[in-house]
């Protein structure tokens, strides 16, 4: 996947030459999420953004959101979503920067809220929750969707059932430290940023998606189109460049000893991105919580190793109906 190590040191470079203030691509080419959307997908007004949302199953069953990592989409739940729908009702969307979500401009934010946070995608998921007719959910969040579980929880704990935490960035995220960011969200660098992205992001392929992976010959054509599609979306590579700069990274370790829902944290044996130690270490700061590590898999078991995760998943979402 894209790399901000790359990015970041370029932008900064431009800025300090004062180099001429860049206008990013033109949208040609690209088309409105709706355009792109599947049979099964749904666009809601929340926090004043178009988001693109999925739902499966009964609509009387416990109902599961899933919030997906940085880079991912609702299509890289699909194996999920699906594998969950016979006994679940089970919700997934695009954060805003991510999928077929609206990427609004600067000038079309809602009452100056910046929509590419935590805190944003924490609203529209408790958002959605209304939306779907849901009173209380079990949240599963992915690598930074963990941390956005964790921002939903804190905000409203009567809502959320319990959580899976899949290797949670719980004190990092993808993006650039906190102590440039502030030059990174200058006009100049929001002109060149988006620039630079499109032409380090947009060169898609199985091996770069599948970096964090333990076993990258798995992957499918599928695997590779669910990062392909929302390159077509206008405005995703500034969208893009306003997620990964939005805000400083998580810290939300003070949170977890106050958890008090059943938790679940799982990692994949041979994660990369954050170690099977650090996942251990988290779930040993949740009172009660249960770890479960798969075996021979990478950062993202719900697209690598879907059936050993879902089988874990099972087992969990069914104890809490006991």
């Amino acid at each position: 996947m894209p790399s901000t190590r790359l990015l970041i040191p370029l932008v900064l470079f431009a800025l300090l030459l004062g180099g001429p203030v860049l206008l990013p691509r033109p949208d040609a080419g690209t088309r409105d999420g709706r355009e792109l959307a599947g049979p099964d997908g749904r666009f809601s007004r929340l926090a004043g953004v178009d988001v693109h949302h999925e739902t499966t199953g009964p609509a009387d069953a416990p109902t599961v959101m899933l919030l997906h990592h940085f880079y991912g989409s609702t299509a890289t739940w699909r194996h999920v979503l699906a594998g969950l729908s016979p006994t679940h009702r089970t919700v997934a969307f695009d954060r805003p920067g991510f999928g077929l979500t609206e990427r609004p401009r600067r000038n079309r934010w809602p009452q100056d809220a910046n929509p590419y946070t935590r805190g944003a995608s924490a609203r529209i998921t408790l958002g959605l929750l209304d939306e779907v007719g849901a009173g209380e959910a079990v949240l599963v969040g992915a690598s930074a969707g963990g941390t956005v579980a964790l921002e939903a929880y804190a905000r409203a704990p009567e809502r959320v059932r319990a959580l899976v935490l899949i290797s949670p960035a719980i004190t990092g995220d993808v993006g650039p430290p906190a102590a440039v960011r502030p030059l990174l969200r200058s006009a100049q660098a929001r002109r060149l940023g988006p620039r630079l992205v499109r032409r380090r992001a947009a060169d898609i392929s199985l091996e770069r998606i599948t970096r964090s992976w333990h076993d990258p010959s798995r992957a499918t054509p599928d695997d590779l189109a669910a990062y392909q599609r929302p390159l077509e979306v206008q405005g995703w590579d500034r969208g893009l460049w306003e997620a990964v700069t939005a805000e400083p990274p998580p810290a939300l370790g003070d949170l977890l000893g106050r958890i008090d829902v059943p938790t679940l944290v799982v990692t994949g044996a041979a994660d990369r991105v954050i170690s099977p130690r650090w996942n251990a270490r988290t779930a040993a700061a949740i009172p009660g919580a249960r770890l479960e590590v798969l075996g021979g898999c990478g950062h993202t078991p719900h697209e690598e190793c879907p059936e050993q995760l879902l089988e874990v998943l099972r087992d969990f979402l069914d104890g809490l109906e006991r």
